[in-house]
């Protein structure tokens, strides 16, 4: 008997690959006798409705009970009490399986998935492809379908069509792997296919191509002698023109005719991320085949984090991938491992309890402590160790957690803002880089600078200020251990393209001008234009203002004079008009350039775009501005004095 978990509407998986299973939940449980046979029959002819008397000749062949119709209502009555009523519906005359996705079947996972692998083939999204043939592969090769009912009559069209789906399952996965320069990969979903089938030519033309990517043309040609005894042997013909065609290519050393896809329309879905999207697809590929990765995207705010890791989750959905996703906040830096428990809590919280328990094992106490609300579930109470015992029991439950989850599916797990958690999370995140391996887990997670996350704090090193620091440590050693993935601004090309599709065509050099390509103030700037402004956007403004602050009164000060210079400045003159030794503001200028408030060109610096430097100027009242320009002035004007060649650029 399988126990729901009480909360919601249940879910049911029915796997008729290898040993047939029923799950609700996640929990497996046993549906014995006649019941069990009726839902073989009806998960065999899903999204059709199955007559009675067809069950009941399934059910009891030449030798029906007195009443069929009532027993069929009795066994369908079973399965409801033990699935949920959604599980079966009709009555007395027919009856068919409930409708996805509260009643799902393997076979139907795997045909969605090699649909989108088949999809992402054809706008050349090769990455992704190898994901979703993969994971089709996954569901499709653990063993015979229906391996009890081998006589039944009925469970021969399931058969027949999952061996139809792992062979595109396997020419997919071979394929995509050819476009990504994976030979090996590719070779083995061909040699996969071939051993199933001998005469499926476009397995063996994969084969051969990719012993040749391999740097093995002798094998390519061996193969395909092979295949060409076997079809004169058995079916007295030759092979097909194509396959004749790798082959010649093959035997005069010529480049064998590539693979080829039509090209998206447009370009990446992420408008001059095409680099880091096909970053995101291999990383996602290589933790469907079973390698754990942990990925960083580190730019400043605005840049397009959150865009890249929305494609992850993207990606990972449509490969049949678990998503985790949580948002890390800096209210939130002192409770342990927050971010942890709001991703995990939707899975967790779902699973039936002993499911979670098998999964965590020993670190059940360690796991309610984290997430309350799953305390019944694992039938823990009570506070467990706290400490240093307590903080590695809790890494140890979590990593054990995803571990088991990613051996049902591959797991993503998206923590944003990650320069805002408390330094526990980071060190867990860290782990995970460092000592996990062989889990289908990809752990993306987005973060500004290091100096882009704070106030200033005037040198104070105790309470929040101490916290935020050892925090930044360990983002700091994240990063070297996780593989870094660096936005900046977007192209000229790119930035033309928007403005294009924007209406705004005719301003796109200025657009590039004054945002140079800042994701987040091209689109602001565009949006402003298209409604008749000119100016900053009032949103654009409050997102520098506040970015500004961050960094501090000092720096904020030496920007807005900076501001109001309207030109690539010196830090050194920034100094003596505001009363700063030049190492101060070298030094001030340097926090700002880390976090891309400024840029070097030459031997000074420039506001990163000008947009940035209108928020500023705009926001320094009038009268101040007044007085650092005459400040300007005055000093300028002694340099030239000073100087034969005075080298300002500045009026």
């Amino acid at each position: 008997m399988i126990n729901g978990t009480g909360g919601g509407e249940s879910r049911v998986l029915i796997r008729l690959v290898g040993s047939f299973a029923v799950e609700r939940d996640g929990l497996r449980g046993t549906v014995g006798g006649r019941a069990r046979t009726l839902l073989k029959l009806l998960a065999v002819e899903r999204g059709h409705a199955v007559p009675t008397d067809r069950v009941v000749e399934a059910l009891w062949g030449d030798r029906p009970p007195k009443r069929p119709a009532e027993n069929v209502a009795t066994l369908v009555s079973r399965l409801r009490r033990t699935l949920g009523p959604q599980a079966v519906t009709g009555g007395r005359r027919c009856y068919r399986l409930g409708e996805p996705p509260a009643v799902s079947v393997d076979l139907d996972e795997a045909t969605a998935l090699i649909a989108e692998a088949e999809g992402r083939l054809a706008v050349d999204e090769a990455a992704v492809a190898v994901a979703a043939a993969t994971r089709a592969i996954q569901l499709l090769d653990g063993g015979a379908v229906l391996d009890g009912e081998f006589d039944a009559p009925w469970a021969a069209a399931a058969r027949g069509e999952a061996a139809g789906l792992l062979r595109q399952a396997r020419h997919a996965a071979a394929t995509a792997a050819l476009r990504i320069a994976e030979p090996g990969r590719a070779r083995r979903a061909a040699e996969a296919a071939v051993a199933a089938d001998p005469f499926d030519e476009a397995a063996q033309r994969l084969l051969m191509r990719a012993h040749t990517a391999a740097g093995e043309p002798a094998r390519a040609l061996l193969a395909y002698e092979r295949l060409r005894d076997i079809l004169a042997a058995e079916l007295g013909t030759d092979p097909a023109a194509e396959t004749r065609a790798v082959h010649l290519a093959i035997l005069r050393e010529q480049p064998v005719a590539p693979l080829t896809a039509a090209a998206r329309e447009g370009g990446s879905a992420l408008p001059g991320r095409a680099v880091e999207v096909a970053g995101i697809s291999r990383s996602w590929a290589a933790s469907v085949a079973g390698r754990t990765a942990v990925l960083l995207i580190v730019g400043e705010a605005g840049i397009g984090k959150s865009r890249l890791a929305d494609e992850a989750v993207r990606v990972a959905r449509a490969t049949g991938g678990i998503v985790l996703r949580a948002q890390c906040h800096e209210i939130e830096r002192s409770l342990f491992l927050q971010p942890f428990a709001d991703a995990l809590a939707s899975q967790v919280t779902r699973l039936a309890g002993p499911v979670l328990r098998d999964m965590v094992g020993d670190g059940a106490r360690a796991l309610a402590r984290l997430i309350p609300e799953a305390a019944p579930a694992l039938r823990q109470e009570g506070e467990g160790p706290g400490g240093e015992a307590g903080r590695r029991s809790a890494y140890e439950a979590v990593v054990a957690f995803l571990r088991a989850l990613a051996a049902g599916k591959p797991v993503l797990l998206v923590l944003e803002d990650l320069h805002l958690a408390g330094t526990a999370t980071v060190e867990l995140v860290h782990y995970l880089a460092r000592r996990v391996s062989g889990a289908r887990l990809l752990v993306v997670a987005t973060a500004r600078p290091a100096e882009d996350t704070a106030e200033d704090t005037g040198g104070a090193a105790a309470g929040p200020a101490a916290g935020a620091a050892e925090g930044a440590a360990a983002m700091d050693a994240l990063g070297r251990a996780a593989v870094r993935l660096e936005l900046g601004p977007l192209p000229a090309q790119v930035v033309a393209r928007l403005a294009a599709e924007a209406g705004q065509g005719r301003w796109a050099d200025e657009v590039l001008r004054r945002t140079r390509g800042h994701p987040l103030f091209v689109v602001e700037l565009l949006r402003g234009l298209a409604a008749g402004e000119r100016g900053v956007p009032e949103a654009l403004r409050a997102a520098v203002l506040a970015r500004v602050r961050r960094m501090g009164p000092l720096v904020e000060r030496l920007l807005r004079a900076a501001s109001v210079l309207r030109c690539a400045f010196d830090p050194a003159l920034l100094g003596e008009l505001l009363g700063l030794s030049p190492q101060v503001a070298a030094e001030q200028c340097e926090r700002a350039l880390r976090v891309g408030l400024l840029v070097v060109v030459g031997s000074r610096y420039e506001f990163a775009n000008e947009l940035t430097r209108e928020a500023l100027y705009s926001a320094t009242p009038a009268p101040t501005r007044l007085v650092y320009r005459r400040r300007a002035a005055e000093l300028l004007g002694r340099r030239a004095r000073a100087a034969v060649n005075g080298r300002s650029r500045c009026p």
